[in-house]
């Protein structure tokens, strides 16, 4: 019986891009095989892909995945591995800022509409007083109790409402509007009044009122 070995030797030039493609071919493949330079000094897959990557360009023919340069190598380093954990958390960071920032849009959001709603009901409720003071409701006529100039300043003491601010000019009082506490200032303006709605020391709104009973003063 006779034995035999077949061994199969390939001339590689290193310097042709062709060459250089059938070397990362072999490298990606699992079949084991023996490299050697032409002076017959056996290479590693190690100093062959550091050979490979000396080329200009070289990472543009193919591009190794972890699995396969952990192959070549051996494993992924250190210093590998804190790039990638690196770039892993500034994703993560990333993508919370930009939840956060959604929330946080979205919770301001509907707080300034639970304090608009809120405005918006308290004026209708002021005018609807304004239109009923002074107001005799069997002829359907206003009898003013204060002299011209004066009703303004009547409307808000017939309210009889408790100062937050003695030292500012007006009333104000704290109201509670979608859970937000929204300070309304009401100040007298000859016949007519300006209510002024502040929320966490900002003007969020402010409007003027005429008192209907003015137009029955002689």
């Amino acid at each position: 019986m006779t034995n035999s070995i077949c061994f199969k030797l390939h001339a590689i030039d290193l310097k042709q891009t062709s060459g250089r493609r059938n070397v990362q071919q072999a490298l990606s493949d699992q079949k084991e095989l023996v490299f050697h330079s032409s002076d017959g000094t056996s290479l590693s897959k190690s100093n062959l892909l550091q050979t490979l990557n000396a080329f200009d360009n070289e990472d543009e023919c193919a591009d190794l995945s972890l699995a396969e340069l952990e192959q070549l190598t051996g494993g992924v380093g250190l210093p590998e591995a804190l790039v990638s954990s690196t770039i892993l958390m500034t994703m993560v960071a990333g993508t919370s800022g930009l939840f956060t920032n959604g929330v946080n849009a979205i919770g301001t959001s509907s707080i300034q509409d639970a304090i608009n709603s809120g405005i918006r009901a308290d004026i209708e409720s002021i005018r609807h007083d304004l239109s009923n003071h002074n107001l005799d409701a069997a002829t359907g006529t206003y009898r003013p109790n204060a002299e011209a100039g004066e009703i303004g300043q009547e409307f808000i003491d017939s309210l009889d409402l408790q100062d937050l601010n003695e030292r500012e000019v007006g009333i104000q009082t704290q109201e509670d509007f979608g859970g937000e506490n929204v300070i309304r200032t009401i100040k007298a303006d000859g016949d007519s009044i300006t209510v002024t709605y502040s929320h966490s020391g900002t003007t969020v709104q402010n409007t003027s009122m005429v008192m209907p009973a003015s137009g029955w003063l002689s």
